[in-house]
Formats: C-alpha cells, structure tokens, sequence
C-alpha cells in the first residue's frame, strides 16, 4: 500500500474500513478472511481501534510531546510489545484491491 494522502490514525481508518469497498489508490487491509461473519467485523473494528489507541497513546505522545519524562524499562518495553502486535497485525493482513 502506497498512500500518501493520509497520515497515521486517517490512514488505519481507510486502510481497516468496512464501510467503503476497495477502489483505485484505496485497497482495504483484512486481518481476516471477510466471509461476512460477526468475528470478521468484530477483528476489523478491534485493530482499528487499536491503532487508533496506539497513536493516540503511545506514537504521538511519545514523538511529539518535549519535555516528557523517560519511560521506566517496563513501561518502553510493554509500549514496544503493543506496537509489535499491531505490526503483526498489519503485517499479516491480506491487501484487497478493486
């Protein structure tokens, strides 16, 4: 996926929708299989809101906020282990295009 035109929490919105179908410079990423089931709705609805949740809470804090204090080791390293699981995610979803 090469988009450009969004950014961050923008981009995991489109990305994730099941509103709108893929079209031309918008493919859909799907965790899942879509076989129209509750779990596959229920998949797409939960990563994106965890994205969401992720740059919220841990990207954009942490990139854009001076003046905050380190994070203790444990706290870096579960902040690490979330975003890992969300690229695990991302990663292993299927691109679907028009």
């Amino acid at each position: 996926m090469n988009r450009r035109d969004l950014s961050e929490v923008k981009l995991f919105q489109d990305a994730l929708s099941t509103k709108t179908p893929p079209s031309p410079g918008s493919p859909k990423l799907r965790v899942i299989p879509d076989d129209g089931s509750v779990t596959f709705a229920n998949m797409q609805r939960g990563v994106m809101a965890f994205a969401e949740g992720c740059y919220a809470a841990i990207r954009n804090p942490n990139s854009h906020e001076d003046g905050l204090p380190e994070l203790p080791e444990h706290e870096a390293l579960e902040q690490l282990a979330t975003l890992s699981l969300l690229a695990r995610w991302i990663e292993g979803a299927m691109v679907t295009t028009p």
